[in-house]
């Protein structure tokens, strides 16, 4: 049995609620699609990497190494200027790992919703209802009628937030991420690739030959 281990830098713990369920998520969805039973995907990261100077974040990842064979690298859109930047802000990292232990570029795999990541837990509506136990229509609760729909948000988060407050009640404190895990378990991956930033970043993965590498640096 070979298995495929990842690492990840994102931007909160908020956001690891949700791309730690959904990134093995996906791979697992690669891997049936491709019918391929003697890889396994663990459900943690090998490592997960803290934020700060791009150069020692390359550090850290680089003493690590042999422990996994992709790193996935979470950045937020947020507004236009920081879109417009974004490649930029990407590269630096693939660059930095290179030039630290020539990892190899195509083994960083970018995470970047646009503007943030509610903005792929609001794609399957249908998935936020169920993970909150709701069985009215999504849009009486203001959730977006699509992935596209949801890309188009200002503030997915806020979005989001106010939906579960509708449902559970204002009255009820209550943890946004405490229910990322199931959505991000729920949703259909069919759906999530009505965003254009989730659909590239699939595409980004799926160039990758990550189902017959051997092991770590193989």
């Amino acid at each position: 049995m070979i298995y495929v281990t990842w690492a990840v830098l994102y931007e909160g713990s908020t956001d690891a609620a949700y791309f730690d369920v959904l990134i093995p998520h996906i791979m697992e969805e690669i891997l049936l699609a491709r019918g391929i039973r003697n890889v396994t995907v663990p459900t943690v990261p090998a490592l997960k990497l803290r934020r700060g100077p791009i150069e020692e974040v390359a550090q850290e990842a680089c003493k690590a190494r042999d422990a996994f064979h992709l790193i996935f690298i979470h950045v937020d859109t947020g507004g236009r200027n920081l879109e417009i930047d974004l490649d930029r802000r990407l590269l630096s990292y693939s660059k930095a790992m290179q030039a630290a232990c020539d990892w190899p570029p195509v083994r960083c795999i970018t995470v970047a919703p646009r503007h943030e990541m509610e903005a792929w837990a609001l794609a399957d509506a249908e998935s936020v209802t169920a993970a909150l136990g709701y069985n009215g229509a999504p849009a009486l609760v203001g959730l977006p009628s699509s992935a596209r729909e949801a890309e188009r948000l200002a503030d997915p988060k806020a979005i989001l937030q106010a939906a579960v407050s509708r449902i559970r009640g204002r009255r009820r404190p209550f943890d946004v991420k405490q229910i990322l895990p199931a959505i991000a378990q729920r949703q259909s991956l069919e759906k999530l690739r009505g965003a254009s930033s989730f659909a590239a970043f699939e595409q980004n993965l799926l160039g990758f030959p990550l189902f017959g590498v051997m092991g770590p640096h193989a």
